[in-house]
């Protein structure tokens, strides 16, 4: 359509000239000036035409010499304009003639197959490609849109093709590749990741894979420390409640999670319940949920528990001791039945939990005076696990001070490479009554304040430089050189980091969280660089 537009006769019009004795007239009017100019060729052959309108003026001359020139300035002017549009579009485009040689090759298809222009032009396509869409459109008269293609073994394309027609027959036909490849090859990619990552989750269902051990979060050898993740390990399999007993700060929640992610339970939800946080008129709402309009100031949909949050998994009573009394009861029958009611509500709602409760007081000495239900009691001490005070194991405190300093170091951006003596002496000889969590807290301090790579005890807090001060004669209790006691305990970590990372020193530096620079430093000066010595079992 548009040609049949440009290629009009009153386009080709010229003013009168001395042509005048070869021309013949035509006086059909302005009807001639909307005819294509190519249906007067033929009796341009002989003569030239004037073209007059309906009252017998001339409007114009056609000479046979101009249209034809007007006609190679077209030709020109359209190939110029497809050869532009071949070059900006992002398509891979090429074109064919009735005899299926190509006509047309831009430089999208050069790229993507390979092909230069001025190789594949006037060829037949049927010497560069087979399975072709372009041909079959052209033989079929028909049209295609957005099909997937694949023209050779390694391209993936979407192709447009038509073909080209003429007076109602086909004399070629044109194709617009968008190529695919490599859209085809990372849904390939993503496909068989996913299936990895299935094989992967139903491999963690049958237990085909190695859990990392959660005790080992507990840092420490001492033998009471040992003993009693010996006894939680045996009690997490089962769905047996725990209590753990220990002063605050010894770790009572890191070890109620271990027994949680060591048991079938683990991936499923993990609630703390806070007894002594939560007030007493709102124990049950919190605990249980409400229903619609249980109360003034409830949600309009009602709420769920944190009982009903922890369906399928684990719920964790913190400072059980705290309870008042008349939410023991309540608290007991959910124990006894896993059956409770929602606030205003009349549906029972049943859960499938696992109880562990933890307390720093002396439960016996309550149930004795009545501040604890006796058969509460009962129904929680069924495994009964003791934390040990950081005080009852000083020898752990090496060990402590060594991971702490590098999970510090780690977050801090530092690099501390030594602790002197007088600081782990100081910190051994103390009573630490807010246990590990005091103590880690203070080892965080001096990481923040030590100006150096070497911890000293200007950096210690001031009532533990005091209490170094005034140690005195029960500093001889523990071992004489502090130091030796130090550099041993960090040389067992680093040994076992060793034979867990299979003797590879960047995996080795990787898992206690050093820079491996630190790593050759300390394993030098601890005289584990090129040591034969076996590494330690597990």
């Amino acid at each position: 359509m548009y040609l049949e537009k440009r290629l009009l006769v009153r386009d080709f019009l010229v003013e009168p000239g001395s042509e005048d004795d070869l021309t013949d007239f035509i006086p059909q009017g302005e009807e001639i000036l909307d005819q294509h100019i190519l249906s007067i060729i033929p009796i341009l052959r002989e003569k030239n035409i004037a073209v007059m309108d309906s009252s017998g003026a001339v409007t114009g001359l056609l000479i046979m010499e101009r249209v034809v020139e007007r006609l190679v300035d077209f030709v020109r002017e359209t190939e110029a304009a497809l050869t532009a549009v071949l070059g900006v579009t992002d398509d891979v485009i090429c074109m064919i003639d009735n005899q299926e040689n190509v006509t047309g090759w831009n430089r999208k298809a050069e790229l993507l197959y390979g092909i230069k222009g001025q190789d594949i032009l006037g060829r037949s396509i049927h010497d560069f490609f087979t399975n072709l869409v372009v041909t079959r459109v052209c033989r079929e008269d028909r049209e295609v849109y957005a099909e997937y293609h694949q023209p050779r073994q390694d391209t993936h394309v979407l192709i447009n093709s038509v073909p080209i027609r003429r007076d109602g027959r086909v004399i070629g036909g044109v194709s617009a590749e968008k190529d695919v490849t490599e859209v085809i090859q990372l849904n390939r990619a993503l496909s068989r990741a996913s299936y990895q990552v299935k094989c992967l989750k139903e491999a963690i269902q049958k237990n085909e894979i190695k859990r990392v051990d959660p005790f080992t979060k507990l840092y420490g050898h001492h033998p009471r420390l040992k003993a009693m993740v010996d006894v939680a390990r045996r009690a997490a399999p089962t769905d047996a409640t725990v209590l753990i007993r220990g002063e605050s700060g010894t770790g009572k929640e890191i070890l109620a999670r271990a027994i949680h992610e060591a048991s079938d339970r683990a991936g499923k939800p993990f609630v703390v319940v806070n007894c002594g946080a939560i007030p007493a008129e709102l124990f049950e709402s919190e605990i249980f949920g409400y229903e619609q309009g249980a109360f003034t100031g409830a949600g309009p949909r009602g709420k769920p528990g944190l009982l009903e949050m922890a369906n399928e998994g684990t719920v964790f009573l913190d400072e059980i001791g705290e309870l008042p009394l008349n939410l023991q009861v309540k608290l007991l029958r959910v124990l006894q039945e896993r059956v409770f009611y929602r606030v205003g509500g009349s549906r029972p709602v049943s859960v499938n939990i696992r109880i562990i409760a933890a307390t720093n007081r002396h439960l016996e000495e309550m149930v004795s005076s009545g501040e604890f239900r006796e058969d509460l009691y009962y129904r929680l001490n069924v495994i009964s696990i003791e934390m040990p005070p950081l005080r009852e194991r000083r020898s752990d405190i090496p060990e402590l001070l060594y991971r702490f300093l590098q999970e510090y170091c780690q977050l801090y951006g530092k690099e501390i490479s030594k602790v002197e003596p007088g600081v782990v002496a100081a910190l051994l000889s103390y009573s630490w009554p807010g246990n590990v969590r005091e103590l880690k807290n203070t080892v965080e301090r001096m990481v923040v304040l030590a100006e150096g790579e070497v911890i000293t005890e200007k950096d210690l807090p001031r009532y533990l430089r005091e209490h170094a001060l005034g140690f005195g004669a029960a500093a001889r209790e523990f071992p004489p050189d502090l130091n030796v006691a130090a550099r041993e305990t960090e040389k067992e970590i680093i040994l076992k980091a060793l034979k867990e990372a299979g003797g590879n020193r960047t995996v080795t530096a990787r898992l206690l969280g050093l820079p491996r620079s630190t790593l050759y430093y300390k394993m030098n000066r601890l005289g584990i660089l090129g040591t034969k010595k076996s590494l330690p079992k597990h």
